[in-house]
């Protein structure tokens, strides 16, 4: 059994025919500075590949990290870590097809969705990055402090005894689409600039929130059919794109008759309702949480354009976009 009682550090080994062109730093360069994080231990390594740094703060319970690759050329990067690692990581921006040690199936570490993951230590892990831009943010869990949530969601507790064993076999476990207060917690988590010396229990605090949200998340999709979640996740995830009600059932490999009447057992709304309703919801979180302009906001979240937006806010709230995110800021 491993006995280290000690939350697990996720790093990134670059490739060894590039390790001579690399430079290591622990200060972030001045044109990364958007991305800083202050309080936390900064890791930068760049080269021919483009760039990966991550800023992390540790405690005995749990580390947060954050996670950027800018990355200039096709390249592999290796994910390692010394001790067995148990945890939740969400996909902020860009696909990541990822080779776990243990599972039979190349993973995809998709943004927009969390979930646990199980990684055993000085494994062979495999990510494949293609040229762009990519964010992330894990949080790793001690085993004792991980065992307080095994114990309470049972589907969890093998995932648990899998790190205190320190199994070989990775894992990736309930991958969940980002909601918008999932996004607040994160959001809250990474632009906290109030007393420094608070910043260790405020991001506790999120940390047990953005926790607690995924399990209750999880327990919620157990009383929704499997077509209808099939279904959500997929209009979750491609809000950009024009998607009916025909194209959403295909996917959920079911007839949009069907679908349309299981959504109006569960949500009391169709499924062109039910992503209107979503649109709305993407367009309210963008209204609250960017300065970006009603128009671009409409367009982000695939409404008809301006007018449509306009409507759907005054239908709900009674007042403009403008007021209403003037009234809620």
């Amino acid at each position: 059994m491993h006995t280290v009682d000690r939350p697990a550090i996720m790093n990134f080994e670059v490739p060894d025919l590039m390790k001579q062109r690399t430079t290591v730093s622990d200060k972030l360069p001045e044109h990364y500075s958007k991305y800083r994080i202050p309080g936390t231990v900064v890791h930068i390594e760049e080269g021919p590949f483009g760039a990966f740094f991550k800023q992390e703060l540790h405690t005995k319970d749990w580390i947060v990290g954050w996670l950027n690759f800018d990355i200039k050329e096709h390249t592999y990067l290796y994910p390692i870590t010394k001790d067995p690692l148990l945890a939740l990581y969400t996909g902020l921006e860009g696909n990541i097809p990822c080779e776990l040690q243990g599972s039979a199936e190349k993973l995809m570490l998709p943004e927009k969705k969390f979930a646990f993951y199980y990684v055993p230590p000085m494994a062979f892990n495999r990510a494949e990055f293609a040229p762009a831009h990519y964010t992330a943010v894990y949080i790793s869990f001690s085993p004792s402090f991980m065992q307080y949530f095994g114990n309470k969601y049972e589907a969890y507790k093998p995932l648990v005894e899998k790190q205190l064993r320190g199994e070989q076999e990775g894992e990736q476990k309930n991958l969940i689409p980002l909601g918008n207060e999932a996004r607040d917690i994160l959001l809250a988590m990474g632009t906290y600039r109030q007393a420094p010396a608070l910043f260790e229990p405020y991001l506790h605090a999120q940390v047990l929130l953005l926790t607690a949200h995924y399990f209750n998340l999880l327990m919620g999709r157990h009383q929704v059919p499997k077509t209808v979640l099939d279904a959500c996740d997929f209009i979750q995830c491609n809000l950009g794109e024009d998607i009916d009600t025909a194209f959403v059932a295909r996917k959920a490999g079911t007839h949009k008759d069907a679908l349309n009447k299981q959504f109006k057992e569960v949500y009391g709304k169709n499924v062109r309702q039910y992503i209107t309703h979503v649109r709305l919801e993407e367009a309210e979180y963008r209204l609250l949480n960017t300065k970006e302009l009603v128009w671009e906001i409409a367009a982000h979240a695939n409404l008809t354009d301006a007018s449509h937006l306009v409507r759907l806010i005054r239908g709900k709230h009674g007042i403009t976009p403008e007021e209403f995110r003037e009234k809620n800021r």
